[in-house]
């Protein structure tokens, strides 16, 4: 089992979000905060156990550069990276 991080992509596994892809904005020790830019907005990040998502893969290098160097994304950031994870350029 790979190991969550900061830029990952992940897939939550319980709760209300069930299915949804996020991407991880932060790390709190054993929690992620996950934010889709959407229901979960950047400024209000979901807290989760790193055991209830299910780490799907990188989010793409511009988002990853800048959310590690800045530390922080828009909204607009979180939906694009997800899109363009799944390939759906026209989701935002």
């Amino acid at each position: 089992m790979a190991e969550t991080h900061t830029a990952d992509i992940v897939l939550s596994l319980t709760g209300r979000d069930k299915g949804q892809l996020m991407l991880v904005v932060a790390e709190e020790g054993d929690f992620l905060l996950l934010a889709n830019g959407r229901a979960r907005r950047a400024e209000s990040p979901k807290r989760k156990r790193r055991k209830h998502v299910s780490r799907q893969g990188l989010c793409d290098e511009r988002t990853r550069r800048k959310l590690l160097e800045n530390g922080r994304l828009n909204n607009s950031d979180i939906r694009k990276a997800l899109a363009l994870w799944t390939g759906d350029e026209d989701a935002n």
